[in-house]
């Protein structure tokens, strides 16, 4: 496999046997249970799990020093694992790293490309350190990205090295992709065009994907199941849809004063913004019954809008914020 960091080259020329088999993994590709972190005296990811199936598409979500990165830099082995367990294809992290980089693949958000090298070399580095590898599908992509064979990657683009680095990472066939923050480079034409492919040609075949990124569009376009995190704690995990369909607007106005208070004391509301001589209710739960209950309290017109995923996930960050989240977790 790529490297992105020498721990990662290290597997290069090591013989062993793997203990990993699809008949021996459990149903999750990766799972974190309490996992935590620490620079010194702060703590940067606390007491963290995460639980990804397999074949799914994951977006790991947080503002920036939520710990992320540094969730991800444990997973792969780039720092020590402090506290807590994670395993990877049913795999320990903290035991099992040689195992486990045969079948991870890791892209990070800066790269380890070297820059006197031809992208033709660059390839031919990591074709032979990788156990398995798709020379099809390399070539695939280097054609999808228009990435010039004989140009010396001190000469490409700052997208065009992430398109590379990423196109050298998938050439291993990685059973578990890990991105952090994989289309910050590329221009949205070629985001779109990357994220099509990497679901379609990854996902298919039954392998698993988890990124983290700060596009919440993109998010929204490509996962199946996502994690919001906030000082290293996790928010909410769940299945996009399920939490798209929990998480309501109601947009409601009355031809009478009404108190906002009021509003806000309908079991389900969690937020109530004033727009003009509108209201915008923000509902987790059953959004039916705040409905009703405008009506008793004489509303003269009521909708339920759909929330996308980047006004949930401000939503969630608002209530921790405010120290209401533990009034608005679902159960």
């Amino acid at each position: 496999m790529l490297s992105q960091t020498s721990n990662w080259s290290k597997i290069a020329g090591q013989n062993f046997s793997s203990t990993y088999t699809t008949e021996t993994q459990n149903d999750l590709a990766l799972e974190l249970d309490r996992l935590t972190c620490a620079y010194g005296k702060k703590v940067v990811v606390n007491n963290l799990s995460l639980h990804v199936p397999i074949g799914s598409v994951y977006g790991f979500l947080g503002p920036n020093g939520a710990g992320k990165t540094t969730t991800i830099k444990t997973l792969v082995g780039m720092r020590p694992l402090q506290s807590g367990r994670a395993t990877l294809l049913g795999m320990d992290v903290a035991t099992q790293g040689l195992e486990i980089r045969q079948y991870v693949g890791y892209m990070a958000e800066t790269n380890n490309l070297y820059g006197h090298m031809k992208v033709s070399e660059m390839v031919e580095v990591a074709r032979r350190m990788s156990h398995r590898w798709n020379s099809q599908s390399v070539n695939h992509y280097l054609d999808l990205f228009q990435l010039p064979h004989k140009e010396k990657i001190r000469k490409l683009s700052k997208g065009m090295k992430g398109q590379l680095a990423l196109t050298l990472v998938l050439g291993s066939e990685p059973d578990l992709l890990i991105l952090d923050e994989p289309t910050s480079d590329l221009d949205p034409l070629k985001r779109y065009e990357f994220l099509n492919q990497i679901v379609r040609e990854v996902s298919s075949a039954g392998r698993t994907i988890f990124f983290s990124s700060h596009n919440l569009s993109e998010v929204e376009q490509i996962a199946d199941r996502v994690a919001i995190v906030n000082e290293g704690r996790l928010i909410v995990e769940d299945d996009l849809d399920s939490l798209k369909s929990r998480e309501k607007a109601v947009k409601t106005a009355f031809d009478r004063p009404v108190w906002t208070h009021d509003l806000e004391a309908i079991p389900g509301v969690r937020r109530v913004l004033q727009e003009g001589r509108r209201f915008r209710l923000l509902v987790r739960g059953e959004a039916e019954q705040v409905v009703a209950e405008l009506h008793n309290l004489g509303a003269s017109s009521v909708e339920i809008v759909d929330m996308n995923l980047e006004a949930i996930f401000v939503a969630y960050l608002q209530d921790c914020q405010q120290g209401r989240l533990h009034e608005s977790l679902p159960e």
